[in-house]
């Protein structure tokens, strides 16, 4: 490779790549969509239990947790881009070293576009996914239900740990806290709580965010 096809691959990363200000734009946009998931999974958790009223928006330690978790998803999402561009942009140049801007321009649309099919929905499965997972480990910690039985829920199991773990049926709190969930991306696994293997308050002194 010579000095010039040096100088232009560098060009164009710099053209392509996310930068600082794109991860705190995704943070954000991350934790808003958390802040929503938050509020519905402990509607659901409640529901549970008779509980139809309202629910509390994360505060203090849980929003500053839901944020942690937005921007650490953020900078591993804007790493994976550029290191994506990175190799798209290398496969570009050796597949035509003559390859222009128009050349260049033309298929990393093309790539992007692809990769944002099935990326963005496993962006979004594992930010709702996640957030469910620590919203009702919040409920049950804060309204004493730790020691309960757990199932694994949602669809048929596909990587191979999930259906180990759909295989067991019936599991205790200690398989629940060395297996969180989601387990991967695209997991879109929970734990479900057997609402009859423990004792819950009653409806009016359940914990409903803070």
């Amino acid at each position: 490779m010579s000095v010039s096809d040096t100088r232009l691959l560098r060009i164009l990363k710099l053209l392509y790549h996310q930068r600082d200000e794109d991860v705190k734009a995704l943070a954000d946009l991350l934790l808003a969509q958390r802040k929503t998931a938050w509020e519905s999974a402990l509607r659901a958790e409640a529901a549970q239990y008779g509980y139809t009223g309202l629910v509390h928006p994360p505060r203090r330690e849980d929003l500053a947790e839901l944020r942690r978790m937005s921007e650490d998803d953020a900078r591993s999402i804007v790493h994976t881009w550029n290191r994506d561009v990175d190799r798209q942009l290398a496969r570009l140049y050796t597949q035509n070293r003559r390859g222009n801007r128009h050349y260049y321009g033309k298929r990393m649309e093309e790539w992007a576009k692809a990769r944002d099919v099935w990326k963005a929905r496993q962006i979004a499965d594992y930010t709702e996914f996640s957030t469910i997972g620590y919203a009702q480990q919040r409920f049950r910690q804060m309204n004493g239900l730790r020691g309960a039985q757990y199932v694994l829920d949602g669809p048929p199991p596909v990587c191979p740990d999930c259906r180990d773990l759909y295989g067991r049926g019936v599991v205790d709190q200690a398989v629940v806290d060395q297996h969180p969930m989601p387990l991967h991306p695209g997991c879109r696994h929970t734990w479900r709580l057997l609402p009859w293997t423990t004792a819950a308050p009653a409806r009016s002194a359940l914990w409903v965010g803070q």
